[in-house]
């Protein structure tokens, strides 16, 4: 009687791993490669799998510029993976593939938990097609030793910030400096010079992706109002067009003003400068914005375990897993939730007024950078904006061949979505 007793709980045994086996799942997950954020990310699907047994992850992390070959070459090949991470540039690209987390849980209210401008990357139509996990926005640091030497004050709240016209004199007062050499160093490309087309109310793409720049009196204003700040010599030719970062420009502490993205903020308060520095708000055009960025999390729904993808997916959407990754990471990225509390801790102070920048971004801005055409347009657009701000064309050629060029690209996404 023992002996069958012993069987019996054996074989109960063997059935309850084998079942465990036969129910455990692995979800393929891409990473992109991040030194401050891949490991991260690791750690909390590894917490997910503490979480949720039977749920592993597989985790490949890939190099951001071959993105595109590897997804392409996954999706064709009828094996995309269960969880993709993607950027702003991109997300909208994949948004007919994209897993529609609206058919696992309310869309609307799901939306609603982030800010208009991150709605506008994760909305196809009725559909939610991702999470976001930060938000990046670019923003305006400055040489606290060099404004102080040429008694001159930085905006500290959203009512005073500069004008364009103001930003230009000031540039021009700091540099006479004789221990200034470099106004603003303003990075090469062509997203943080579209924080100059947003603040002039412009956009590459109409709302109804028919035209390029729709409204060209606001593209004109950006383009030669940056235009004049090259012929100025404010903006180095080592930024434009030399492309040179503007970190390592900043920290020379010869530069005045850097005109980049808040990930700047961890190498600057982390590798240390030698002179104090500060940020401020972005200088108004016609109206005030930024450029908002960030990464996100993806499902596709023809992967194998896009069910499953969803839960992982939602999970992450939860307010407490979203501010968990945030603070683990020190601060130094975005929430892009709604009134979701973080402790910046050492970034607060630079933050606060890429924050209020963020705020007051409109969607549309975000709706437009989320185009995938635009993404197409980049090397085109950066050539463009390259010849015409160091005068070496004109800008009616400027604008007609940025008309051509853009022209060409909707016309060819539009035949092949018919």
């Amino acid at each position: 009687m023992r002996r069958f007793t012993i069987r019996i709980i054996s074989l109960s045994a063997c059935l309850l791993l084998t079942g465990s086996l036969v129910y455990a799942k692995t979800l393929t997950v891409l990473l992109l490669a991040n030194a401050s954020t891949q490991d991260l990310i690791q750690t909390f699907l590894k917490q997910y799998s503490r979480e949720h047994p039977g749920i592993d992850f597989n985790v490949s992390i890939v190099q951001y510029s071959a993105l595109t070959a590897k997804i392409n070459t996954l999706v064709t090949a009828g094996e995309p993976p269960d969880i993709l991470e993607v950027t702003t540039a991109y997300i909208q690209t994949y948004a007919e593939q994209a897993l529609d987390l609206a058919q696992y849980t309310n869309g609307t209210d799901l939306l609603n938990r982030y800010l208009p401008s991150y709605q506008a990357f994760i909305r196809a139509g009725d559909r939610v097609i991702g999470i976001p996990i930060e938000a990046t926005v670019n923003g305006l640091f400055y040489n606290k030793d060099l404004f102080r030497e040429a008694g001159i004050a930085v905006p500290t709240d959203p009512a005073h910030v500069w004008t364009w016209a103001e930003f230009k004199d000031i540039l021009q007062k700091v540099i006479k400096l004789p221990s200034c050499r470099i106004g603003v160093a303003y990075d090469c490309s062509v997203q943080r010079w579209s924080n100059l087309l947003y603040q002039a109310n412009g956009r590459w793409i109409s709302e109804d992706g028919k035209a390029i720049l729709p409204n060209r009196e606001a593209a004109k204003q950006a383009l030669n109002y940056f235009r004049s700040l090259l012929e100025a010599k404010l903006v180095p030719t080592s930024s434009w067009p030399g492309k040179t970062d503007g970190g390592p420009l900043l920290k020379t502490g010869v530069t005045a003003l850097m005109w980049a993205g808040n990930w700047e903020l961890k190498t600057l308060v982390e590798g240390g400068t030698r002179f104090p520095f500060g940020t401020t708000y972005f200088p108004k055009g016609v109206i005030r914005a930024a450029c908002p960025g960030g990464e996100f999390l993806i499902g596709f729904k023809k992967s194998p375990n896009h069910d499953d993808a969803a839960k992982v997916l939602l999970w992450w959407a939860e307010p407490l897993t979203t501010k968990g990754y945030l603070e683990s990471l020190g601060g130094s990225l975005l929430s892009p939730m709604k009134d979701l509390p973080i402790n910046y801790g050492k970034y607060a102070e630079y933050l606060k007024p890429m924050l209020d920048d963020l705020a007051v971004t409109p969607q549309w801005v975000a709706e437009d950078l989320a185009r995938p055409e635009l993404n197409l347009l980049q090397n085109d657009l950066l050539e463009q904006l390259i010849l015409y701000s160091t005068g070496r064309t004109s800008l009616d050629d400027t604008i007609s061949q940025i008309d051509k060029l853009g022209s060409q690209v909707l016309e060819k996404n539009r035949s092949v979505a018919k």
